[in-house]
């Protein structure tokens, strides 16, 4: 007599048709140079007569830019959206810009002592921007170069990269141009610093609910209705969220998709943003909302998939002792903090399509699936 005990399991099979599909669009916008000094300034008030440096930019301008291909390819696959621009390099050369460069023509400094940066000047501060329409956002990021590292210098190009080292691999590179778009030539006094303030634009999708059929495979029912969308919530209190040098703290409605997405890019979690929660209540369907932590018993981390091309699948397999309840939403929390679960990536079940997880099965949830380009 066979005796064995065979323990099913259910599956939850991609999304049919296709995975929960999250876009990102990342595009330049412009960059602003400024060559200048710090000069003493007087001030006068209640404590008397005092002293303070200030910035007085002598020479200035604007100009578009031009995001290179490997930002696509290598990049964000690497370091998300926001960290391929955490240090800024200048250069001599004058090679006419083109996608497929992945280093400045002549870099200033050496392998030895290389001379990026990513000093913030003193009252500015890098930042994410969230713009009027839902899921877009600017990364700005202020640096600024010292006397010694470029004071006396002809420069001529420029770009942002995700590390320090000499030549190391840029998301954009463009010469300097004037205000009517010719490349001109910054030629700088020994005490003359320079100041670079560069944004680029990310628009994410999708921001209202999109109907979706979800295959509970296996031993399970079979199909089940949802909804599915991106919303902005974000709780970075009680602690706060510090990511390649961008703060983001207190607690608002946006940002919580543009977190998550990084997560998903980059393949490895942010403190616990991204991580799944299953809840027996419904999650917020709205783009804006005020629910900052869902009832959940607890989360759980993903596993990231290694990225195909411009995109990268994540999954979650639950054990059979693990979240024994009726599931009515699937979501991927923006919060830092571990005891609190704002929804920002919300799969909510529609009314009756509930899924009860029980104890004699696994329920492996697959797939979300992040893909972007220009």
């Amino acid at each position: 007599m066979d005796k064995r005990i065979v323990i099913p399991r259910i599956v939850v099979r991609p999304i049919l048709p296709p995975p929960l599909e999250i876009g990102a669009r990342i595009r330049p916008q412009w960059l602003h140079w400024q060559v200048g000094r710090y000069r003493e300034k007087l001030s006068f008030g209640p404590g008397g007569k005092g002293k303070a440096d200030i910035w007085v930019p002598e020479r200035e301008g604007e100009q578009h830019n031009l995001i290179l291909t490997q930002f696509y390819d290598s990049l964000i696959p690497q370091y998300g959206f926001i960290g391929p621009s955490r240090y800024a390099a200048v250069g001599t050369g004058s090679t006419a810009p083109d996608p497929t460069q992945t280093q400045l023509a002549n870099e200033i400094g050496t392998s030895s002592s290389p001379r990026r940066t990513n000093s913030v000047p003193s009252g500015e501060s890098n930042g994410i921007e969230a713009l009027a329409t839902y899921g877009e956002y600017n990364i700005r990021r202020v640096v600024e170069f010292t006397e010694a590292q470029v004071g006396g210098l002809n420069l001529t190009e420029w770009g942002f990269s995700p590390v320090s080292s000499y030549n190391g691999p840029l998301m954009t590179r463009e010469l300097f141009r004037d205000g009517s778009g010719n490349p001109t030539v910054l030629t700088l006094d020994t005490d003359q610093r320079l100041r670079l303030i560069y944004r680029y634009k990310i628009t994410l999708s999708p921001t209202s609910a999109q109907n979706v059929s979800v295959n509970i495979g296996g031993d399970g029912p079979g199909i089940r209705t949802a909804k599915f969308l991106l919303t902005g919530m974000c709780a970075a209190s009680p602690t706060y969220i510090d990511h390649d040098g961008i703060r983001i703290t207190g607690t608002q409605n946006r940002m919580g998709d543009l977190l998550v997405a990084e997560v998903l890019a980059q393949g490895s979690h942010i403190g616990s943003v991204g991580n799944m929660v299953p809840s027996s209540d419904a999650a917020p369907l709205q783009y804006i909302h005020s629910v900052q932590s869902l009832s959940g018993p607890a989360d759980k981390s993903l596993t990231f998939a290694t990225p195909s091309g411009r995109s990268r699948q994540a999954s979650v397999l639950l054990q059979p002792g693990e979240f024994v309840m009726t599931i009515k939403s699937v979501v991927l929390r923006a919060a830092p903090a571990y005891n609190v679960y704002p929804p920002a990536v919300n799969l909510v079940f529609d009314n009756g399509q509930e899924l009860t997880k029980d104890n004699l099965h696994k329920l492996l949830i697959a797939y979300w699936q992040i893909t972007w380009g220009p």
